[in-house]
């Protein structure tokens, strides 16, 4: 009886991915075959649809323009992350529950919510929506995983060894550079990979909040698919799922070493 719920735990498991991964995959193969649309029969194989979005000037375009936006919503993402988490974490005040709650509340909040709350933030303070509010906006929704996975390594950090540099006469600094910072390097690294993966894939938040002349790589794809779905288009879907997968292999390896 056993062996039967394990074979049929087994067999939903696998159903369950098949479910999810099928339409990716399916995506991904579409993208090499020669046929302009996806029917069956299918046609031969080609790389003539990578070749056709490599060189489409508003791809290239708005792939920087995700790069430049996510790069940055990154940095300070990952360094205010590291610094709430540390006081979050270590520190002993009023109120750190809700300060908490507050930091992690935009991974809860829909993303329309938040994107119609910053168009009215910006309205108060007379912006205009472009990359510096994008921006802003994308430091917002990378920084709760920064802190959650930051902070899960504080929760489980030695703090002997740090009271041992400071007893070999190492001073505050020293020992967060030689001692904690290594140790929690891999959830930095993972917060950080994280909140870029956010941000580049982000659609809804940067649709409201894009003006004049800033187009991501997901608002091309979207203007795009508006007019007709074609294989340039799994192309470019297939080159931002294999940047996904690699940050989770980088990550996977550093973690490994660490």
């Amino acid at each position: 009886m056993s062996s039967l719920k394990a074979f049929l735990l087994k067999a939903w498991v696998i159903i369950v991915y098949v479910f999810l991964f099928s339409p990716i995959l399916t995506v991904i193969f579409m993208s090499f075959v020669s046929s302009k649309y996806s029917t069956f029969p299918l046609g031969g194989m080609t790389f003539k649809w990578y070749k056709m979005a490599s060189m489409d000037e508003n791809i290239l375009s708005a792939i920087k323009t995700s790069l430049m936006i996510s790069i940055t919503a990154t940095i300070f993402a990952t360094g205010i992350g590291v610094l709430a988490a540390l006081g979050i974490v270590r520190g002993r005040f009023r109120g750190k529950e809700i300060l908490n709650a507050t930091f992690l509340s935009p991974m809860i909040i829909p993303e329309i919510i938040t994107g119609i709350a910053l168009l009215s933030f910006a309205a108060i303070l007379h912006m205009e929506g472009g990359i510096v509010l994008i921006v802003i906006a994308h430091i917002l929704i990378g920084l709760p995983f920064v802190l959650t996975i930051v902070s899960a390594r504080l929760y489980g950090f030695d703090r002997s060894l740090e009271e041992a540099a400071m007893d070999l006469g190492a001073n505050e600094m020293t020992t967060f550079r030689r001692v904690t910072f290594p140790l929690i390097l891999p959830g930095i690294i993972g917060g950080a990979l994280l909140a870029f993966t956010v941000s580049f894939d982000n659609f809804m938040i940067t649709y409201l909040l894009a003006g004049p002349g800033v187009t991501t790589i997901p608002i091309q794809i979207y203007s795009m698919v508006r007019f007709e779905i074609t294989p340039k288009i799994h192309a470019v879907s297939t080159f931002i799922v294999l940047i996904s997968m690699s940050l989770i292999l980088i990550y996977g390896r550093v973690n490994r070493k660490r």
